[in-house]
């Protein structure tokens, strides 16, 4: 939690810049000292959201503005609405509104982007009474075709008797976020019979492999609910586990992995008195494909899931085939996923825990690169960068990638470390990747889904959004590693690094033909490099005011600089004095909070 002097600082300097943004035409704006406050600032528009999570080029967005007046007075005036593509603003259609003290009002209209698919945009929402601004909120719109170009994963775990209002409740927040899949965490019967009861009758009700129940009308409740927002399903299972009495459902010894050349312990993943520990099986072999993916092809003709999410265990040591023959786990899921593809003809994803079998998985169908880092892999800032650039390099940049990365992992409970959380995903959002982290239970905190140790504020959940938007109105030059670039230069009065070192402002970025880019993470407070945070203890971040960035830029040639940030103003994008001489591009930044990102037009 930030301490109460640092978020009055914030809102300060927020309100500032709205207020000159939006007295101003964008290119004649100046970015003033603080010192203005706006007394209802965040106590008029309670909300701002669009109807889907994404969106097919040519469709219509519809927008829903939630107020609620808790300003002390009646606001009488205008809602003004713009919308931006990076740096070019447009506005739209303003909307009269008048609320008393104390009321509440919902205004809804619409609006039809661009026809440009793989495009995201940022939409504003102003509240204002003649020249001044009461109060604001963004949002963010994706058209894209196909979720698989900019990805946003998230989760669900608990599929207990719930109710539509219930689904729609869950389905409708984590929308809100953009998130446009979710993956079915556990919801199956068994994971080598996923299905229960059979094709013909299907089973209304079955426990997962915890023994928590599980309901037919609330799994197909939440894929309708999905589909409603344009938001993919994805149906989870493991690539080789197999329950104990395996046997009796007509699996063999002889396709399993064991520890031994001699097959006499096979290799398993013991669980704590659950259903069954999980007992695994040689992916490569041709019989425990068919056996398998003729039980997914079972699950997917009774639920209308559209992604098969297929799970490992990450490296297992040495394991060996029935017949004594060792088995390179890395390089057998190829060919699993290639069967799973053309038999299932679904979507695939795979999750080759903290890179082992990655390669596997880039040259694969798979829609994406997912990759889970486990405890005790990856442990600093500079591993999740390098974690998003290693899987980017392995598709030639031709996957997007989500990387599953679990936030105070040994805090036992509380609430999130809202530094910490912000910091990773600021890491994990300038580097292209998604994160997958929001769900159904609120924010992971380990990789069994279902854990509710720790839970999200509602300051978090605020700012969260923000970080959202951002990632998604901004998606074209932050999702386009193939762009990437390193930047060398000086901040006045700072330590500027490229290692993601604590104590320094970390600094990378990209060109290409339109734009560079220089994003500039905030770890000068940090103590250390650790972006898990376990013991829970991730500072406020030192705020960083009117320095100097001067960069090394070469002959290129700049029509505008501007800074963006979801620490600021929901993401709106600000002009930035600047100048150029020699190869040296001079900015001045007015503030840094966790993460800025500086646009440079060519």
């Amino acid at each position: 939690m930030m301490r109460k002097e640092t978020k009055r600082t914030v809102g300060i300097l927020l309100c500032a810049f709205l207020l000159c943004f939006s007295g101003c035409a964008a290119k004649e704006a100046k970015l003033p000292s603080p010192g203005v406050e706006l007394p209802g600032q965040d106590r008029l528009i309670a909300d701002f959201y669009t109807d889907k999570s994404a969106y097919q080029p040519g469709d219509e967005v519809r927008f829903t503005l939630e107020l609620k007046n808790e300003t002390q007075e009646e606001f009488k005036g205008k809602i003004e609405f713009a919308w931006y593509d990076l740096t070019q603003k447009t506005e739209l259609p303003a909307l009269e509104a008048q609320v008393d003290a104390g009321g509440e009002k919902t205004l809804e209209f619409s609006w039809t982007p661009p026809e440009e698919d793989y495009r995201g945009y940022l939409v504003t929402a102003l509240a204002r009474t003649g020249k001044e601004t009461v109060d604001r909120r963004n949002t963010a719109v994706d058209v894209s075709s196909d979720w698989s170009r900019y990805p946003r994963y998230g989760y669900l775990c608990e599929f207990g008797d719930l109710g539509e209002e219930e689904i729609e409740a869950v389905v409708s927040r984590l929308s809100r976020y953009h998130i446009n899949g979710l993956q079915f965490y556990d919801w199956q019967d068994e994971h080598d019979k996923p299905l229960a009861g059979t094709r013909e009758e299907p089973a209304e009700k079955w426990q997962d492999i915890a023994k928590r129940d599980v309901y037919a009308k609330t799994v197909s409740g939440y894929i309708e609910a999905l589909h409603a927002r344009n938001m993919m399903a994805a149906n989870y299972n493991l690539m080789f586990g197999a329950y104990e009495d395996y046997e009796e459902k007509g699996a063999k010894k002889e396709w399993g992995l064991y520890q031994d050349e001699h097959h006499e312990v096979q290799d398993n993943h013991p669980l704590p008195n659950w259903e069954s520990s999980l007992y695994l099986m040689d992916p490569s072999n041709p019989e425990w494909q068919d056996y398998l993916l003729s039980r997914e092809a079972d699950v997917f003709a009774v639920y209308d899931f559209d992604v098969f999410h297929v799970d490992t265990l990450g490296y297992r040591g040495y394991v060996y085939d029935y017949e004594g023959e060792e088995v390179e786990l890395s390089t057998s899921y190829g060919g699993f996923l290639q069967q799973a593809g053309e038999r299932l003809g679904k979507r695939i994803l795979l999750n080759p825990v903290n890179g082992y079998g990655a390669m596997d998985a880039a040259q694969s169908c798979a829609d994406f690169l997912y990759e889970e880092v486990w405890p005790g892999s990856y442990p600093e800032y500079a591993h999740l960068k390098q974690v998003a650039d290693t899987n980017y390099d392995l598709s030639q940049n031709q996957k997007a990638c989500v990387i599953a990365a679990y936030l105070n992992y040994e805090v036992a409970e509380g609430e999130f470390n809202a530094n910490a959380v912000k910091l990773a995903d600021a890491v994990l959002f300038a580097s292209g990747a998604g994160h997958l982290e929001l769900g159904d239970t609120g924010m992971l905190s380990s990789e069994y889904f279902p854990n509710r140790k720790l839970a999200v504020s509602e300051e978090l959940a605020r700012d969260l959004r923000d970080y959202y938007d951002f990632f998604t109105a901004y998606e074209t030059v932050l999702r386009h590693p193939e762009d990437r670039r390193e930047w060398n230069g000086s901040l006045s009065g700072y330590q500027l690094g490229k290692d993601g070192e604590p104590g320094e402002v970390w600094m990378f970025g990209s060109e290409n033909e339109r734009f560079c880019t220089v994003q500039l993470i905030n770890l000068l407070s940090r103590t250390d490099a650790g972006w898990r945070d376990d013991g829970n203890t991730c500072e406020d971040p030192l705020l960083v005011r009117d320095t100097e960035l001067s960069l090394e830029v070469g002959e290129i040639t700049v029509k505008q600089v501007a800074l963006a940030s979801p620490d600021i103003a929901g993401g709106t994008p600000y002009p930035l004095e600047y100048s150029l001489e020699n190869g040296i591009l001079k900015i001045q930044i007015p503030y840094l909070a966790y993460w800025d990102m500086i646009m440079i037009e060519k």
